[in-house]
């Protein structure tokens, strides 16, 4: 299977970074003739891509046969239009209690609260399981309706596409070789199947119709592109983060304190977490970027505060750190592989999310490995030549950036210095 995955990651490669998981893309600007389009929870067409008409017959594989193309999610909805002062808070806070003292609970239970449907009301996501076999729990407040779907399980992942406002599960068949990402979107009570990509050692399948493997790289790139979140991942069940995650504190400061404490909880021995806070949209109380375990598997996961600390989401294979251009307001990540480098640039948003608005990448580091290997530039998912990429970051990246992620180290000193107003502010670097 990590072959399987492999092929998926290099799908939507050279195309921009985002969140812990690589794969993910930019890829709006397309070239073709046919119109593919994804339906949402109301039927309504929500977006269209063209692409090229295959000239041959889509390859076919049996086994993709024996995998759903379409994975429903019902669920239960309970009436709360007739509660008085109705407050989200309170039923997740209900919700999170039953679970912890449930038979499910475990050490691998983790939750998130962050608003997919924008609503303004965020969902809970609540996580459990092993990784790779992971249990998902949704459960979201809308209009005086409080709806807990089924479970989603045997989950790889449950991500959340922030430029389409939609809900991926990947999913793997090691007795089959074939992995599975169905896409969701959450309307009211509604948590819509709107599409499917599904990919074996042989053949692909969107929609459950069999395509071509550029037609499946072309639109995979399109649909799940910009930045895209772990969600159900966030937070563990420590008291002090449920009430901050609740906006249960009566100040930020004591709110990510909770939050940093329970990183310096999870700190493994060869960990070496830092953090750093700077306000970058503008509200007068900074942002919140830890850095976790970059000697093995780097990250930056990124905080805002609205009343409760807003899990925005990572930024991962970062180095321990992502840049932040002041003038243009633009966050800056990037990633150096040994087989391709590439980077993403960033605003951050009034609805608490992250909009890609430049991405680029290239495969030089492939001829290291392999001399014969072909190189392949692409800016904003678009295939250029060497001169005109080169040009284009030259004009579009700016080296002297605020960096972010490694300020302030993690230990249990420096954090009751933070609540105190003591920690070492970012500086710039080239």
């Amino acid at each position: 299977m990590k072959k399987l995955t492999a092929l998926l990651c290099i799908t939507a490669l050279l195309c921009g970074c985002s969140d812990k998981n690589s794969g993910k893309t930019d890829n709006n600007n397309t070239n073709s003739n046919d119109v593919t389009t994804v339906a949402d929870a109301t039927g309504n067409i929500d977006d269209t891509t063209e692409t090229t008409a295959p000239t041959e017959p889509a390859p076919t594989d049996p086994v993709l046969d024996l995998d759903p193309s379409e994975m429903p999610v019902t669920g239960n909805t309970k009436d709360m239009t007739t509660v008085s002062n109705l407050d989200w808070a309170k039923i997740y806070r209900d919700a999170l209690n039953e679970f912890k003292k449930s038979d499910k609970y475990d050490d691998t239970a983790r939750f998130t609260i962050y608003d997919v449907n924008d609503d303004f009301v965020p969902e809970l996501v609540i996580s459990y399981g092993q990784t790779g076999n992971k249990t998902y729990l949704i459960k979201t407040v809308s209009n005086g309706l409080y709806t807990q779907f089924d479970p989603i399980t045997e989950c790889e992942m449950l991500n959340y596409v922030m430029d389409r406002s939609l809900i991926t599960t990947t999913r793997t068949r090691d007795d089959i070789q074939v992995m599975n990402i169905q896409l969701y979107r959450l309307k009211g009570k509604a948590l819509a199947n709107v599409g499917s990509f599904q990919r074996s050692n042989l053949a692909v399948k969107e929609d459950g119709v069999f395509v071509t493997e550029e037609k499946f790289v072309e639109d995979y790139n399109h649909f799940l592109s910009g930045f895209t979140k772990d969600i159900g991942e966030d937070h563990s069940f420590d008291d002090d983060v449920i009430k901050a995650a609740l906006g249960e504190y009566d100040n930020w400061k004591d709110a990510f304190a909770a939050i940093l404490t329970d990183y310096l909880k999870t700190k493994k021995e060869n960990d070496n977490n830092h953090f750093s806070l700077m306000d970058i949209n503008g509200d007068d109380i900074p942002e919140l970027f830890i850095s976790g375990a970059y000697h093995y598997a780097p990250y930056v996961q990124m905080f805002s505060w609205n009343g409760c600390p807003v899990p925005i989401g990572s930024f991962g294979n970062s180095e321990g750190t992502i840049g932040y251009d002041e003038k243009a307001k633009e966050i800056y990540s990037k990633v150096d592989s040994p087989s391709y480098t590439a980077g993403s640039i960033y605003t951050f948003e009034e609805n608490y999310k992250l909009v890609q608005v430049f991405s680029y990448g290239d495969s030089e580091n492939a001829k290291s490995q392999d001399e014969n290997a072909e190189v392949v530039y692409k800016l904003n998912g678009e295939t250029t030549d060497k001169k005109s990429y080169e040009k284009e970051l030259k004009g579009r990246l700016n080296d002297s950036l605020y960096i972010l992620g490694m300020d302030n180290d993690l230990t249990e000193d420096t954090i009751k210095d933070f609540k105190a107003g003591k920690y070492t502010e970012p500086s710039k670097k080239k």
